[in-house]
């Protein structure tokens, strides 16, 4: 006993040293900052319209952002605004969309992407008004895969004011890479390499002391974490592991931490995280509805985009265009998204916020709602009914990471059978369950959960989204490029047809005549339901979702004839700014 005291006691002594410099530490940053100030918190904006992607400029006395009016085919330009009054000066008119606007180091410019059909420019203007001058072009990316669909801030300066950073596509996986390109135009050279199973890198951010890159890496789905390198693209380090959606990514005016935005179970909350890594902190005094945050170099101040919209459940007729004769069907005080009809089309389950978290909810024919689900604090998935109509898969993501629950869909315990699933759906005879693993393989499962096996190896760099056929014979599923299918109890798949646009993730249904998918249709920036006819082997678009910048999941009728989907009430958002933030 005496021998075990004398080994433990440098230890405790270490330990009770450490302890107290810890609190001369934390004494000696309070006497520095001085006393605690609260935060005030005041509106930026107020106009009618949207307001996003705000920038302080170097000198912490002017903003920029997009901007963009009411009406429904409006685009956004760029403005820069005074903070502490005057009038705004809009910088762009042009037809395409400009958005995520960077101040230059010297404040003399500004540079940002613009989006015009299928192509990306990066244009770069001077602030104060003026001639434009494109840097560099390429693909335009893709919207529609993240929960509130919107694109990512794609250009940052370095510090010397000589070289841009930009999100665009590289390599023969043709995903997001960040790169660089000369501020007078040139080549891009890639500096990040994304893995094969991720959906690529954006949002890049340069460090206060133009040593280090923060980037947004998307995995499938809605996944993504913020990660850290140097400006050669060495030393790449995960400092997050949320495997959630990060709208909007800054450093404080120190260096010394990282803001983002992200839900976290929550709504759209800031959150900060030191730049050596360590847990995430709530910034309370951003609500739930803040993205893309921005933080001035000088002056003390945040600001961010609110966006406290509310959406809908929609039903509209099906055709080649835009939904015809759309109307409502489900509203509520919260949000109502990734509907998903019964199998008989006199139910729909969706995911509302409405109780104050995400849960599902069952809406009857009559109209009468009830609340299935009261799991709390997590991000759910569009919700999956079983052949026989009796019980609901659903994936969600909390503090345990991405779970599968499964429900019955009268009401009961919801119990987990799942815990290292990314998407699930059932078998016709709801004995299984197909479900992807983070590397992209295809798994199924007992309905319980147990006796989990291997059935198809990733394929074009990760698969996803399984479903059975109606016939209980194939598993179909998609890779990056095309739709795949492979034997039930496994063995070598095979290319079932190629989409001829971009195949989007999710939205996979089957029918005993065809399959339905989602592609992005470049030309039109549109988000297209397509149908893929097992008969006649080609596919043909029976709905597309033009302008709809928070899709979020679609569902047909049993009988082919009717789409429901998410739609925002209102396309308004505004901008945020917080005082005394350090």
């Amino acid at each position: 006993m005496a021998s075990g005291t004398l080994v433990r006691r440098p230890a405790v002594l270490l330990a009770l040293a450490l302890c107290a410099v810890g609190g001369v530490v934390t004494l000696l940053g309070r006497l520095v900052s001085g006393p605690a100030v609260d935060l005030k918190k005041t509106p930026l904006t107020s106009e009618a319209g949207g307001h996003a992607y705000p920038a302080f400029a170097p000198d912490g006395k002017r903003i920029a952002y997009s901007g963009h009016d009411t009406s429904k085919d409006a685009v956004s330009h760029i403005v820069v605004r005074p903070i502490d009054g005057g009038t705004p000066l809009q910088l762009t008119n042009g037809e395409g969309n400009d958005v995520g606007p960077v101040w230059s180091p010297d404040g003399a410019s500004l540079a940002f992407l613009r989006i015009l059909d299928d192509r990306a420019q990066v244009i770069v203007i001077p602030a104060a008004g003026g001639a434009e001058r494109k840097v560099v072009e390429f693909d335009a990316p893709t919207t529609g895969e993240d929960d509130d669909a919107e694109l990512s801030p794609s250009v940052a300066w370095t510090r010397d004011g000589k070289t841009l950073l930009v999100s665009a596509p590289a390599g023969e996986q043709n995903v997001p890479a960040i790169s660089t390109v000369p501020g007078g135009g040139g080549a891009l050279q890639a500096i990040t390499k994304p893995p094969e199973t991720s959906r690529g890198d954006t949002n890049p951010a340069v460090s206060p002391d133009g040593k280090n890159l923060a980037f947004v890496r998307k995995l499938d789905g809605d996944r993504a974490d913020l990660y850290l390198c140097d400006l050669k693209g060495n030393g790449v380090r995960q400092l997050t592991f949320d495997n959630n959606a990060i709208h909007g990514i800054t450093w404080t005016a120190g260096g010394e931490d990282l803001m983002y935005s992200a839900n976290r179970g929550t709504g759209w909350r800031l959150w900060r995280v030191p730049a050596y890594g360590g847990s995430p902190r709530d910034l309370l005094v951003s609500g739930n509805h803040a993205t893309y945050p921005t933080v001035a170099l000088t002056g003390n101040r945040l600001a961010f985009t609110e966006s406290p919209s509310v959406a809908e459940v929609w039903i509209a007729q099906l055709g080649s265009g835009e939904p015809e004769h759309e109307r409502p069907l489900i509203r509520s005080p919260g949000r109502e998204i990734n509907p998903s009809f019964s199998p008989d089309g006199q139910r729909v389950a969706d995911i509302s916020d409405q109780s104050g978290e995400q849960e599902i909810w069952i809406t009857d024919a009559d109209g009468t709602r009830t609340q299935l689900t009261r799991l709390e604090g997590r991000r759910m998935s569009q919700p999956l009914w079983s052949a026989d109509g009796k019980t609901l898969l659903c994936v969600t993501r909390g503090p345990n990471g991405p779970e599968v629950f499964s429900v019955p869909a009268a009401g009961g315990k919801a119990t987990r059978v799942l815990s290292d699933a990314t998407d699930a759906s059932w078998s016709h005879d709801g004995k299984s369950i197909y479900y992807t693993r983070f590397d992209g393989t295809i798994w199924k499962a007992a309905a319980d959960g147990t006796n989990p096996r291997q059935i198809a190896m990733r394929r074009g760099g990760g698969g996803g989204d399984p479903h059975e056929s109606p016939d209980g014979k194939m598993v179909y599923y998609r890779s990056r490029r095309a739709i795949w299918r492979i034997p039930v109890e496994g063995g070598d798949g095979e290319e079932a047809f190629v989409p001829e646009h971009d195949l989007m993730w999710g939205g996979i249904q089957i029918t005993p005549k065809g399959i339905y998918y989602l592609e992005f249709e470049r030309s039109g920036r549109a988000l297209v339901v397509v149908f893929y006819d097992f008969a006649t082997r080609k596919s043909q678009p029976v709905v597309r979702f033009k302008n709809n910048n928070r899709f979020e999941g679609y569902s047909i009728s049993p009988d082919g004839k009717h789409v429901l989907y998410s739609k925002v009430d209102q396309n308004e958002t505004n901008l945020v700014m917080v005082e005394n933030f350090r």
